[in-house]
């Protein structure tokens, strides 16, 4: 058979690693399933499942979403990250939410630190409708907690 054709195909590997390289720029939203690394340009979004690698050419501004981030060149931006690496060549700006921050010495870090914001249903809808005699206004979970309030459910 042709070129393209016959049973010798090649299945593609599960870990495989999208490569950015150095002198490629890209500006738009970037998705991948496993693992990016970027050794060039990269403008705007980018959600990686496992981890992005920004290598020592790299350069990324923008929004970061992933597993684990590992820099060892430049990023700018907003980072959503359970693990942050910044390596000893490594610069970020910006604010990063992670629990797990890591910093090599000679790596460099300007801005905020927050939490890892978990994305849920239950956090997206934790407004309380609290309703006493025809009157109603809507309190969060929290100020239940801080007022001393209970609400409870009976089925």
């Amino acid at each position: 058979m042709g070129i393209f054709g016959g049973k010798n195909r090649v299945k593609s590997q599960s870990s495989a690693t999208t490569l950015i390289a150095e002198g490629c720029a890209i500006n738009g939203h970037i998705k991948v399933e496993n693992r990016l690394q970027i050794d060039g340009l990269v403008e705007g979004k980018v959600e990686v499942t496992n981890q992005i690698k920004i290598s020592e050419s790299g350069n990324m501004q923008g929004e970061i979403t992933t597993e684990h981030l590992i820099v060892n060149g430049y990023f700018e931006g907003t980072c959503h990250a359970t693990y942050i690496q910044i390596l000893s060549s490594g610069c970020v700006n910006g604010t990063v939410y992670s629990d797990n921050l890591i910093i090599e010495s000679g790596g460099k870090f300007t801005g905020i630190t927050k939490p890892s914001e978990k994305k849920d249903a239950k956090q997206e809808d934790d407004n309380i409708t609290l309703i006493t005699n025809d009157t109603h206004s809507t309190l969060t979970e929290s100020d239940l907690l801080t007022k001393g309030a209970s609400a409870s459910l009976s089925t």
